[in-house]
Parts: structure tokens; C-alpha cells; sequence
């Protein structure tokens, strides 16, 4: 464990071979699964409440539970906005629980850019599980490489603020949306 601050747990463990982290952040949010996932898949909405993100938008849809889509992410000057194509795979589970399965995929619906740099991302989830009435229990695990000419030690600094600062700011729409 890394950090534990405003309800949120945040760890982080190394990655074997390479020299960035990977992070999981853990909170317990005040609202149902289905409330959540309502602004998980609001993906015009996303910017409104995630950390760094400029924009998102579907590319591509097999189904409700299974699409493509592209997001771009602000970068402080002098580092390139980063974006990302991926895969988001929507698994509901027995339990309740529902799990958003996120991976890069390459597509010709949208080529790199010279503007952006193209972000990696080997593993993203949301874990969503029931706790009680009106309680959920939020798990984010995050690997990505954001790839181009950064400092490994300002990529892991961004790589533990950001999962933070996302569960903070999933909360923050949660309230407003109510």
C-alpha cells in the first residue's frame, strides 16, 4: 500500500522486466452498481469527471457490454498529449458484481497522430461489487505505458496520482448526478 487518504487505498507493485509500476486503487463509493455504471458508460460524460481526459468516444460497438473506443489525454507542457485506442469488455457476474475489462487494441478507425503519442495499455479494470444497500465497493487496477520521452520516476508519480484522483473524481460525479 502507497497511500491511504479520503477513503481511498492505493497500491502499487513493480512490473517484472520493465522499469514502471503498475496501480490498483481501492474505495467504497455511496451509490448502487447500476448508478456507477451509468457514468462508466457515459463516455461523452467521462471528461467531466476523470483526471487528464480531454475526450473519449466510441469507435466501434460489438454490444452493449463489448466496445472500442478512444480517448486523448492532456499532458503538462513539455511532454505530448498522450491518447489510446482499447478494447472495453463488460462482464456481469452472478454475484452482482460487474467487472470493466480494458485493453489497447490497434484499429484503423483511428491511425496514430503526429500531435499525440500513442499510450499503452496492457491492463485496465474496474471491479464493481456490492457491499450493501447503496454501497459498492470500487477496485481500479492500472497498466499502461505511456510510452515517448518521459522520466520513469514522473511516469510512476502520475501513474499513483491518477487512480486517486479518478475514484475521487467517480464520487464527485456520483453526487452531482443524484
Amino acid at each position: 500500500m502507497v497511500k491511504e487518504a479520503e477513503g481511498v487505498r492505493l497500491y502499487s507493485s513493480d512490473v517484472t522486466g520493465v522499469s514502471h509500476i503498475k496501480v490498483k486503487a481501492v474505495a467504497v463509493v455511496d451509490a448502487d452498481i447500476n448508478s456507477i455504471t451509468a457514468v462508466l458508460d457515459d463516455v461523452a460524460g467521462n471528461p467531466d469527471w476523470f483526471p487528464y481526459l480531454i475526450e473519449t468516444r466510441v469507435l466501434g460497438q460489438q454490444s452493449d457490454a463489448d466496445r472500442l473506443l478512444y480517448s486523448r489525454f492532456d499532458a503538462t507542457w513539455p511532454a505530448r498529449d498522450r491518447d489510446v485506442v482499447y478494447r472495453v469488455r463488460v462482464v456481469r457476474h452472478e454475484d452482482g458484481s460487474v467487472v470493466y475489462q480494458q485493453q489497447s487494441q490497434q484499429s484503423p478507425l483511428m491511425p496514430e497522430q503526429d500531435d499525440y503519442v500513442r499510450a499503452i495499455l496492457m491492463r485496465g479494470s474496474y471491479r464493481l461489487m456490492p457491499i450493501d444497500v447503496g454501497q459498492t465497493q470500487v477496485e481500479l487496477l492500472l497498466d499502461v505505458d505511456p510510452r515517448g520521452k518521459l522520466p520513469q520516476w514522473i511516469v510512476n508519480i502520475i501513474k499513483q496520482k491518477m487512480p486517486f484522483e479518478l475514484l475521487k473524481g467517480l464520487r464527485r460525479q456520483l453526487t452531482e448526478t443524484e
